[in-house]
């Protein structure tokens, strides 16, 4: 499959998922690295995420492309999420992608508007392509949260993929973001 693929039929589906509400933009930083993301819901539960990140010479020049779809539904207490997305990564180690599966949870803390939350996705073997054999992006946030949907995050990310010629970390460090809904 080719991997602009994904990225096109994600693109329709934000056309037509018309005017929604609830979405965001988000901006992220750290480890030498820079990235943006946007979410657009399409229907009650279930939204579309696009995603670009790049990483500095120190971990391989990557461009990291990721297209996908979540499934959140509305729970009282906690936020929770399962998904699917599909990953490309352009590095100097080698490309390819693969279908990534994984999800995320996010619990309030007794602080008004500070909500502690994890993620993890996963490429297994039999789902990569090109040089891409497996990879794993996990995330711990912790996160506040402003009135009228807008957000800053500090964490730690981990983002290793292992290629045919060996495995290297593309995210290994603090992450700090920024969102904004809509």
């Amino acid at each position: 499959m080719n991997y602009k693929t994904p990225f096109l039929l994600t693109s329709f589906l934000f056309i037509l998922a018309g005017p929604v509400h609830a979405g965001s933009v988000e901006l992220t930083a750290g480890d030498g690295a820079v990235g943006a993301q946007t979410r657009v819901p399409l229907l009650p539960g279930l939204s579309t995420r696009v995603g670009f990140l790049r990483t500095g010479k120190r971990r391989g020049e990557a461009k990291i492309y990721t297209a996908g779809l979540e499934f959140a539904p509305p729970t009282p207490l906690l936020h929770w999420s399962v998904g699917i997305r599909y990953q490309y990564q352009s590095t100097g180690y080698g490309s390819g992608g693969g279908l990534a599966l994984g999800g995320s949870l996010s619990v309030p803390t007794p602080i008004p508007l500070l909500s502690v939350g994890a993620g993890l996705y996963y490429i297994p073997s039999m789902l990569s392509n090109g040089r891409v054999r497996r990879s794993h992006d996990a995330e711990l946030q912790l996160r506040l949260n402003f009135p009228r949907e807008i957000y800053a995050y500090v964490g730690y990310r981990d983002m290793r993929t292992s290629f045919s010629r060996g495995n290297h970390a593309l995210y290994k460090g603090p992450a700090l973001g920024f969102g904004v809904g809509f």
